[in-house]
């Protein structure tokens, strides 16, 4: 079981050089630290480093005013968020994770003895909106209204890997450029936008109440049946609409397709599933691949690791 860190355990703060403003956890658990620097007013760049003595489960509680976007990209070692309604991030070496919230509440998991490097951009919206517009914005920041909601998990790109090797590698840097550091950080911002699907709203197909329903009624049928080959006209059958409006559909209301929507159900479940124990065949099996070489190949590609890298607890 992992060591549980309470809001109440005390956190040494100190203001460094150049802005920079350190929070450390106490020593005995380890090297466990995060330096941030305000960018501007509605922009921050943190920088986590954390190899714990033991297996940590963080609890983590923001509420915030607004939503934030957070851009996260893994340099060494892998962490874990899981929110108390059960939703995880997963943080991995040479993955980027985009997401957004305005109220977090649930733990940062980390191993025994396994470094973690991460570097975090987090933009508010009154600074989106200022580069994308209000509506672009707003749409964009939806889903973090409520709680966390995961918007990509890809490899780095080589680009982002370029403006983060340009940015300080230490706070006491006197040589760094404060130019210099806000033109990477608003780079990387403007790679990862990039690769967001921003259509506007007015761009997207209209639905009725009835095709809506009918939606989460697919989206349901696959969260059920995805041990099964189901096609899209069998789809689309199954809920009485036709195979256009399904997928036109699937993208307004999940910003998916539904052939993506269902890989993703698929490789989360079996993560699950390989956590619990479950071998690699079973997994591969109970999430609907009749190979396992075909369910480990799109495993890999989907996170970047082999399943059996996940094999058993680790948190």
């Amino acid at each position: 079981m992992p060591y549980r860190i309470s809001l109440e355990i005390p956190r040494r703060q100190e203001t460094r050089q150049q802005g920079w403003v350190r929070q450390q956890l106490p020593d005995e658990l380890g090297e466990c630290l995060t330096d941030s620097l305000c960018i501007g007013p509605d922009i921050s760049l943190l920088q986590t480093r954390y190899r714990p003595q033991q297996d940590l489960a963080e609890e983590s509680l923001k509420q915030l005013e607004q939503p934030v976007l957070a851009i996260t990209l893994g340099l060494a070692g892998e962490s874990l968020f899981r929110g108390r309604c059960g939703k995880e991030l997963h943080f991995r070496r040479g993955h980027t994770t985009v997401s957004t919230f305005r109220c977090i509440q649930g733990e940062r998991h980390y191993r025994y003895d396994c470094g973690v490097r991460q570097l975090r951009l987090l933009i508010g919206a009154e600074m989106l909106a200022y580069y994308l517009g209000s509506e672009m914005a707003c749409r964009l920041l939806l889903g973090g209204k409520g709680g966390v909601q995961q918007l990509a998990h890809r490899p780095t790109t080589g680009a982002s890997l370029a403006h983060i090797n340009a940015l300080p590698r230490e706070m006491e840097d006197e040589s760094q450029d404060k130019l210099q550091t806000h033109i990477h950080v608003l780079s990387l911002l403007a790679e990862q936008l990039r690769h967001l699907d921003l259509q506007l709203p007015k761009r997207m197909p209209r639905h009725c109440q009835r095709d809506i329903d009918k939606l989460d009624e697919a989206r349901a049928i696959l969260e059920t049946r995805m041990n099964q080959s189901l096609t899209v006209p069998e789809l689309a059958a199954a809920v009485g609409l036709n195979e256009s409006k399904l997928r036109e559909g699937f993208r307004h209301r999940f910003n998916k397709s539904p052939h993506r929507l269902l890989l993703e159900m698929r490789m989360k479940k079996a993560w699950q599933l390989l956590e619990t124990g479950c071998q690699v065949a079973e997994a591969a099996y109970l999430v609907g691949y009749e190979h396992p070489s075909n369910f480990s190949a799109a495993f890999s590609r989907f996170f970047g690791c082999v399943p059996k890298s996940v094999f058993g607890p680790k948190y």
